[in-house]
């Protein structure tokens, strides 16, 4: 334990420390107050932060603190040899009530400088006992300044009175009325969206179903539907390259046979309606990365990076959850790593305050239901997304199921109908529509669209 010395020295180095213990002690009736702002980590000083740990504790045993029992706890644990000359320094000073918040934001700055120094001498550590390659120091040094900035300095911004709310919703409600306010990232299905209302800013939404009924293409043509109206989109796909995914763009913008074109087998009329998707489709605010094995942190890195780059992000799509890489330590136990990662998704979806859509299988347990609709418990083997996720859509065809419904499908004609079930929505309505999956250009249309184009005139 430190000498009367050495706390007196330390007493001098973080003044403003012991000076808010010392306005602590003259108006004591400020502790809830303090406490609602400061916890003992911000302290530097061992000394101080103990000392506030005393009046934190007091105040939770009897709703109010004092001189008297902190000199009486210090003598009797033995912290000083001279307890009483450290009452007297934290009381003899005068401060006023007015010196109090700015005390509080000084400590709270000279903390976050203190884990800065800390992430430099971390990064330091790393680099010299580490061999990794140049994209994951950078993902591991924005992860790490990531952290020791983002501690809000502000908490009463979370915090309003039933008054302070009515007003903000009110607000909220004039502002989408008159057509001021984002309602929600139009998916360019209009059955889709007259259902959800669009994907909401700083959710996480899950596309979900079992292999080969269409995710990966579901999720393309959401993009492609947002970004050809000049809003920026994320692509994360951790299966696909990036040149697959602008082929799957191009097949479905132009309407073509996506097997001739990945063949090199299309007519010349076909190559006119490439020519023309090209068009379509370049220098529109699309960002792909196609590296695969990306853990958490590099994801995070990377659509920072992005979001840098655009200015702002309107989607973000990652394809798809299994293929993230967890972390070594929970290896063990997989649906407990699968849901820290998804709860760390919806954390970035509300970081970056822009809808992510996140692509991700779903168990075989539906294989023995005769109903084989896919439901929100077919997704407890990955980490609960049911729970942590804002909406979960799922995609059925019963075409897909086995050989025996594909037959049966194809006598009645609906081979490509497509059930996409909304199983989960924070904000919306649950229910299903039906969609047609167009397999040579591995798209889906939306009956409403082709029904709103017919209607419009020829010109």
């Amino acid at each position: 334990m430190a000498t009367e010395e050495s706390f007196l020295k330390k007493l001098a180095e973080f003044n403003h420390e012991f000076q808010l213990l010392g306005i602590l002690l003259q108006y004591p009736e400020k502790i809830d107050e303090v406490a609602d702002t400061l916890e003992t980590r911000h302290f530097l000083n061992p000394q101080a932060q103990l000392i506030y740990e005393i009046l934190l504790n007091q105040f939770q045993d009897n709703s109010s603190i004092s001189k008297t029992r902190l000199f009486v706890k210090l003598k009797k644990d033995g912290i000083i040899k001279h307890p009483e000359e450290i009452i007297e320094r934290l009381t003899s000073g005068f401060n006023t009530i007015d010196e109090l918040m700015p005390v509080i934001d000084l400590i709270k700055r000279n903390y976050q400088k203190h884990l800065l120094l800390k992430v430099a001498q971390r990064l330091e550590d790393l680099v010299k006992n580490t061999d990794l390659n140049v994209g994951e120091y950078q993902a591991r040094a924005q992860e790490l300044v990531f952290e020791a900035t983002n501690e809000s300095t502000d908490l009463e911004k979370h915090i309003f009175t039933l008054e302070e709310a009515l007003m903000k919703s009110f607000q909220a409600y004039i502002d989408r009325k008159h057509n001021r306010a984002d309602i929600g990232l139009r998916s360019g299905f209009i059955s889709l969206d007259n259902l959800i209302g669009g994907f909401k800013k700083a959710h996480l939404n899950v596309i979900a179903a079992s292999t080969s009924m269409g995710k990966t293409a579901f999720a393309l043509n959401i993009a492609k539907n947002v970004v050809k109206r000049q809003v920026p989109v994320a692509i994360i796909s951790l299966e696909m390259d990036a040149q697959e995914i602008v082929d799957r763009m191009i097949i479905q913008e132009a309407g073509i046979n996506g097997w001739k074109y990945t063949q090199g087998e299309t007519s010349e009329e076909e190559d006119q309606r490439i020519s023309k998707a090209l068009d379509n489709l370049d220098e529109l605010p699309l960002i792909i990365s196609d590296e695969r094995g990306l853990n958490m942190a590099q994801i995070r890195a990377r659509l920072r990076k992005f979001k840098s780059q655009f200015g702002e992000l309107g989607l973000v799509i990652i394809d798809y959850l299994q293929m993230i890489q967890l972390p070594e330590e929970q290896s063990l136990n997989t649906s407990r790593a699968v849901g820290q990662t998804v709860l760390q998704m919806r954390n970035l979806a509300s970081e970056l305050n822009v809808p992510i859509i996140l692509v991700s299988q779903i168990s075989r347990s539906f294989t023995h239901r005769q109903d084989k609709r896919p439901v929100l418990s077919d997704l407890r083997d990955s980490g609960n997304i049911e729970e942590i996720a804002d909406g979960v859509i799922f995609l059925y065809r019963h075409a897909h199921t086995s050989a025996a419904a594909r037959e049966e499908a194809e006598e009645q004609g609906t081979a490509n109908d497509t059930d996409v079930i909304i199983a989960k929505q924070r904000t919306g309505q649950t229910g299903s529509i039906k969609l047609y999956f167009e397999d040579k250009y591995i798209r889906f249309i939306d009956p409403e669209n082709l029904s709103l184009e017919a209607s419009m005139p020829r010109v």
